[in-house]
């Protein structure tokens, strides 16, 4: 009798892995970033990390102060980057005397769900501000996957606009006028 338990425990474990574990739908793909949006606004790259494929690949570029840098990371570049970009965001906040609001706020653009459910591409914004200072714009395409009944991030395109702001901080249109 134990033996036939076992093998049905097996049999609904595999099931759920190759079946049941691994669809993906609309509510998924939302939950996923309200997941990401409660991370950011908590300012915990640990629990970024955790939504991260082991296999993701991340394509970014960044324009700041009319400069372009790329660079392209896989999961453990990525959370290294998450923690200094998180450092980072503390050491302003603190230097300006803890004043600067922390925002962050996403806009889902399209969700295109595969047809056999076992991914997603997303493309959208995300917006980053720190008080009147400073702000991080970003627009990406995601692909997303489920992973062991988690959704996680295969693979991200984005570029970022870093943009100054406040009294007197030059803007990035300053560096194209005539």
């Amino acid at each position: 009798m134990k033996k036939i338990a076992i093998v049905l425990l097996v049999c609904v474990g595999l099931c759920y892995y190759f079946i049941g574990g691994r669809k993906l739908d609309e509510t998924m793909v939302r939950s996923y970033y309200d997941s990401t949006a409660r991370a950011m606004l908590a300012r915990d790259p640990d629990k970024l990390c955790k939504q991260l494929s082991r296999k993701v690949v991340i394509e970014s570029k960044t324009v700041m102060m009319g400069q372009a840098a790329e660079s392209s990371h896989d999961y453990k570049e990525a959370c290294e980057a998450q923690k200094q970009y998180f450092a980072m965001l503390t050491e302003v906040g603190e230097r300006s005397g803890g004043v600067l609001s922390f925002e962050f706020d996403y806009q889902i653009e399209a969700i295109e769900v595969a047809s056999n459910h076992k991914s997603a591409t997303v493309t959208g914004n995300q917006v980053l501000n720190m008080g009147p200072m400073m702000q991080f714009k970003t627009s990406f395409t995601h692909r997303l996957e489920r992973e062991l009944g988690n959704v996680r991030l295969v693979r991200s395109d984005d570029v970022t606009l870093m943009r100054m702001g406040g009294p007197g901080a030059m803007r990035q249109s300053d560096f194209f006028r005539k």
